[in-house]
């Protein structure tokens, strides 16, 4: 069952990137996310036309490692309840 479970320091790695990532562009996810709240679509488009190429390539990554990182926990939990089911 061991060899089923994934890297833990591998996935804390991934978070540590994804905190990064996300704090480098915060600035942009606040300013789009107020713009969000204020319930202004022009608001939301003007907010979405200042963020660049970077902004977006960024979340991207940010998105596709919380993924991995899901997929972590998941396999982390399955592996508790095989545990608990026979244990």
């Amino acid at each position: 069952m061991k060899n089923d479970l994934p890297d833990l320091e591998d996935t804390n790695y991934k978070i540590i990137q994804v905190n990064a990532l996300l704090s480098y562009v915060s600035n942009d996810l606040v300013d789009l996310s107020n713009a969000v709240e204020s319930g202004n679509n022009d608001d939301v488009t003007i907010q979405a036309s200042y963020m660049d190429d970077r902004t977006f390539f960024t979340c991207r990554t940010a998105l596709d490692l919380i993924e991995e990182i899901q997929k972590d926990v998941e396999a982390c939990i399955t592996a508790i309840d095989e545990v608990k089911k026979h244990g």
